[in-house]
């Protein structure tokens, strides 16, 4: 593994509990983990702001929101991500854009598929987890990026 292709941050997002939003839905609830440590804070919660990007939403004390700054100095690991494919699609009459990523971090044992990553402001959604060589030094993930106006995240 060339861990010099490892430049970027990234948090690896983990559902933890459903919450009904306002049509009475069952929404999933990820809060980030660091996968290096044995436990996660907790109240800290991935919402998205007004113009649909990621952001944290902390319930400490005056419930402000959680900077994305703090949330990579405190559970952000090394990785490289590189888009691999682009596509559209016509679903119910409108035009959707989907974009894979290929991620490689160092190997976590935790890492599942129903979990995302937050790369900047974009959140993944992960597709698969592989074992590079099944050595348990490297992780290879396929991530895929849904446009806003398509599958919400």
């Amino acid at each position: 593994m060339d861990f010099s292709q490892l430049r970027h941050r990234i948090v690896f997002l983990k559902p933890t509990e459903t919450r009904l939003n306002g049509m009475k839905e069952n929404i999933p609830v990820y809060v980030p983990i660091k996968p290096t440590a044995s436990e996660t804070p907790a109240k800290v919660y991935v919402t998205a702001d007004a113009d649909g990007n990621a952001a944290l939403d902390a319930e400490n004390g005056g419930g402000q929101l959680y900077s994305l700054n703090e949330a990579i100095k405190h559970y952000a690991v090394w990785g490289s991500v590189a888009p691999m494919t682009g596509r559209e699609y016509d679903e119910s009459q409108k035009i959707r854009e989907e974009t894979t990523y290929k991620v490689i971090t160092r190997y976590f044992k935790d890492i599942t598929t129903d979990m995302k990553i937050l790369h900047g402001l974009k959140v993944l959604d992960i597709v698969s987890v592989l074992n590079i060589g099944e050595r348990n030094t490297e992780l290879q993930i396929v991530a895929k990026e849904f446009d806003r106006n398509g599958k919400d995240g």
